[in-house]
This record gives C-alpha cells, structure tokens and sequence, in this order.
C-alpha cells in the first residue's frame, strides 16, 4: 500500500483544479491510500469528508493565505519557511511515501516539505504563471519534486521542466452526461427558447476575458438574433470585475440579450441550455468547461494560445481563433449562431472525444506517476 499526502491551498471555495482533484481521489487504484492535507476548512473539507476520504486541516496562517499571484507579499514568503516544517513533521508522523501538489502555494509550501522531510514529491501543474511568479514555482518545482504532471502541453512548454507527463483532466463521463433537455434547461433557468444561446460558465476573472466576450456578443447581435449567458461567479479575486461587466452591457447595449446566472454547483442545466461555449481566456491551462460541454454535445470557441486548443479539432468539434483576435472571436460566434446545423455537428464530435478524459483512466496514469517517484 503506497500512503500518499495529496496537499491543496483551499478547503472551501473549489474550483477546477480542486474538482479534478476530487475526481482524482476517487477514482485511485486500491492501492494508493490517500490523504488530504488543506490549508482551511470549509465546504470542500466537508465535501471530501463526506466522500469517506480521511481529509485534514493544515493552517498556514494568514500572510501566506493573502498573498496572491497578482499581489505577492513579503510576509507570506517569510511565512513558507515555518509553514513547510510544520507539514513536514506531519508527513514523517503519517509515515508518507510520496505527496503530490495540486495548487500553487501547495506547490511551495508541500514540495518544500516533501523536500525537508526526505520524501519524494509530485508537483501536478495546472497554471501558466508569468514573470517572477513563473521563475519561482519552476526553481521549487526542479529542486523539490521528483516527478512534474502538467494538465496540457502548454502548461508543459511554460515550465519546461525534465521528468514532465502530461496528464489531461479528468471528467466523470456518466455524470457529466446526465443532463436535462435543452428546452427544460432553459425554462429553469429563464433562458430564451428558440434562439442561439452563447455562453461562458465557470470563474470570473479578469484574465478569462468575459469583457471579450461581451464585445464580441454585440457584434454578433448586429448581424442576427441570439442570447447570451454568463455563468458564475469572481471566485479567489476579482470581485469587482462583475459590476464591470454589467457597466459594459449598459454601454454596448445589449442587456435585453444578456443573462448574469449565479454560481451553479451542479452547472450541467446550464451547459445543457447552451448551444456554444466560449472560452475567451488568456493562456488558458487547460479549460475543463470545454469537456463538460462536449458532455451536452455543445461546441466551444476558443483562443489558440492555451490548453482549451489542445481539446478541440478545429473545424470539426470547435473553432479556434487567433488568441485575443476579437473580431475573430465575434466571426466564429457568428458563424455558430447563424447556421444549427453546423454547430449540432460540431457538438457530436466534440461528444466523440470524451472517452480521453476518463476519469479512471486519469486515475491510473497520476497512481502510475506517484508509483515510480516513490520508488
């Protein structure tokens, strides 16, 4: 039995990288015995719990909780030092073979540990950093982990590291595909029927490009008839991105044909009211949404300077337009929009690359990883 810390930043809010996680966890090999260490307690703690893993709570302090990747403090540098010993006497206590990361500070703080108390770390890279913050996650990376797990070939390419598998993320394709019928769907979210219905659905943040997509959306609406959907919430940063938003709506004016849907635990009505998703993000890592959309046999848009273009066939299952061409963005929504049959067609295929993404499979692959580095 190989007994293995799987060590992540929150314990509350979760977000793509946390749900691949959950999936991870539950689909590992009988002989992997996990544990999850949390830097706070909170919803997705309870989730875990409830799931039957045994999930426990590593406090960090604050400095090193508030310190974030666009605003890095001094302080909670200074704290990483106290924060890895303390975990690290924890592992040697749990009597742990190998630990594996899943989040930034997770990645500082537990491969530090990992590397103080002599056990032999996975760093499992789900985000494309720049600048200082890049320099130093990969220095960590090199000097503190065995083995690197990159969730696409652009998250690979950005750190460029040796001993780097690339393991996409996992979707759990029996629940994923348990969806109402779009015109259900749309009733319970108050969506308009008989119209195309653009949407994108997850974090709002600056850098995922919701502005674009509202730019773009009133292109679109010069040339034809559709709606569109943003779903979600500014989860992590980036609160007063949404009152933006709305301003921009205001000035374009096109809040008749634009609906802000809250946060959706379970988001599978909304992807099943969709007719296209776009992903309008800069250097997206990976773009899980992608996947849960394909599940309701949705297309996605995307730009072509991230992991979301490593999901989609261009022309086939997808379009993929030059990385922050707006007016290309708007053309390939258009083209959606205008023509059913191209985007039902473009919705199979992208439904008939799913079985990739197992999550079994991926299970399989990351427990094979986790294997060798400790042996």
């Amino acid at each position: 039995m190989l007994r293995v810390a799987f060590v992540d930043q929150t314990g509350d809010d979760a977000g793509g990288a946390e749900e691949s996680l959950t999936l991870l966890l539950r689909n590992l090999p009988a002989d992997i015995d996990p544990l999850v260490l949390l830097f706070h307690d909170g919803a997705y703690a309870q989730r875990l719990r409830a799931l039957g893993l045994r999930t426990a709570i590593l406090p960090v302090g604050t400095a090193i909780s508030n310190s974030t990747r666009e605003h890095p403090r001094v302080a909670g540098a200074l704290g990483v030092p106290g924060a890895a010993l303390q975990l690290a006497r924890r592992l040697r206590r749990e009597r742990i073979d190998a630990v594996h990361t899943n989040t930034l500070k997770a990645h500082v703080v537990g491969a530090s540990a990992a590397r103080l108390a002599g056990i032999p770390c996975v760093v499992h890279l789900r985000d494309i950093l720049e600048g200082s913050a890049r320099l130093a996650l990969r220095i960590v990376a090199a000097a503190c982990s065995r083995e690197r797990i990159a969730i696409s070939q652009a998250v690979a390419r950005a750190y460029a590291l040796p001993r780097t598998e690339v393991v996409p993320n996992p979707l759990d394709l029996g629940a994923a595909s348990a969806l109402p019928a779009r015109a259900q769907a749309r009733a319970l979210l108050n969506l308009p029927q008989g119209v195309p219905l653009l949407g994108m659905i997850g974090r709002i943040n600056r850098w995922k490009g919701h502005d674009r997509f509202l730019r773009a959306a009133a292109a679109v609406l010069r040339e034809t008839a559709a709606h569109f959907a943003i779903v979600g919430a500014p989860l992590f940063r980036d609160a007063d991105f949404v009152a933006e938003l709305h301003t921009l709506v205001q000035d374009l004016r096109i809040a008749a044909h634009v609906t802000f849907l809250p946060w959706m635990a379970d988001p599978r009505p909304a992807y099943a009211a969709l007719d296209v998703l776009c992903n309008c993000s800069t250097r997206e890592p990976f773009g899980r949404s992608s996947l849960e959309a394909a599940a309701a046999r949705v297309p996605t848009i995307c730009f072509d300077d991230g992991g979301t273009a490593e999901l989609i066939v261009d022309g086939e299952s997808g379009l993929v337009v030059p990385a922050g061409d707006e007016d290309a963005l708007a053309h390939a929504m258009l083209a959606f929009a205008r023509d059913e049959r191209l985007r039902c067609a473009a919705g199979l295929a992208a439904q008939a690359l799913l079985p990739r993404y197992d999550a079994r499979s991926h299970a399989g692959s990351v427990a094979a990883i986790l294997r060798r580095a400790a042996a």
